[in-house]
């Protein structure tokens, strides 16, 4: 048995981005992606699905009201936003879980495993479990020292040694890399950048423990590619530089200060 699952969101590239997940995803099936959410209603009305991964902020109906209006459904939700706020929300409409905009196939993939653990409940055999390969979407750091991002619909190649500093964008992170480094073969078209559907905490947690600092609330750089730092700004070899915020400074001399030879 695969669980029938059915995405909505009013963002185009939010909701391809979901029904591709679903896609790729071996115990789901996509039954319908929806950028109405009051055509979501009605399929989800007529039809037996398992699981709604559904936006909260839509037009017309919202995902919460979407949701209260499936009560006595077998459908279970999981809520998807970029507000954190609606946490809380959510679980009070008994949403299985929660997902917080910009979603990585990881935490897609822990939601979709909780619903499948819960409709298997009584019958280990009903659903197949994933396989562990399936699991893990990037290789250990510690152990690869490379990563790999979704950009423009392609898995793009990032050797960590070749990225100068990320910037965050919003909802994206600008991944600045060494012209001259291996990654701008894994680029074509964007030799220096790579544009990711990201949020920049996600990205300092998976390159936590190695030689990346946060100097700026939007900056995290690379201090390996570090030439100089003058005042309140960073120097990479390429030339390039970023700004060090206040708040962010002691970080960044307590790095030196490890480091020095005075």
């Amino acid at each position: 048995m695969r669980l029938q699952c059915v995405v909505a969101d009013d963002e185009p590239l939010a909701l391809k981005m979901m029904a591709a997940y679903v896609k790729k995803t071996p115990f789901l099936e996509l039954a319908g992606a929806f950028s109405n959410s009051v055509e979501a209603l009605a399929f989800l009305q007529s039809n037996t699905v398992h699981v709604a991964f559904l936006d909260i902020q839509m037009p017309d109906l919202n995902g919460l009201e979407l949701g209260a209006l499936l009560a006595g459904k077998e459908t279970r939700l999981i809520y998807v936003t970029a507000y954190e706020q609606y946490a809380l929300e959510g679980f009070k409409a008994d949403a299985l879980d929660y997902l917080l905009k910009p979603v990585s196939y990881n935490d897609f993939l822990r939601a979709a495993q909780r619903a499948q653990r819960w409709f298997g409940r009584g019958n280990t055999t009903a659903l197949p479990q994933v396989a562990e390969e399936t699991q893990v979407i990037r290789p250990d750091l510690s152990e690869h020292e490379s990563f790999f991002v979704r950009a423009d619909y392609r898995w793009v190649h990032i050797r960590m040694e070749d990225i100068l500093y990320v910037e965050s964008d919003k909802d994206y992170v600008k991944i600045y890399l060494d012209p001259a480094g291996q990654s701008r073969q894994d680029t074509p078209g964007s030799p220096f950048c790579v544009m990711t559907l990201q949020c920049m905490k996600v990205l300092e947690d998976k390159l936590s423990g190695k030689q990346f600092l946060r100097v700026h609330r939007s900056y995290l750089i690379n201090a390996a590619r570090v030439v100089s730092i003058e005042k309140n700004k960073v120097i990479f070899t390429d030339g390039q530089s970023v700004p060090v915020s206040d708040s962010y400074k002691p970080v960044l001399d307590a790095y030196i200060a490890q480091r020095s030879l005075s």
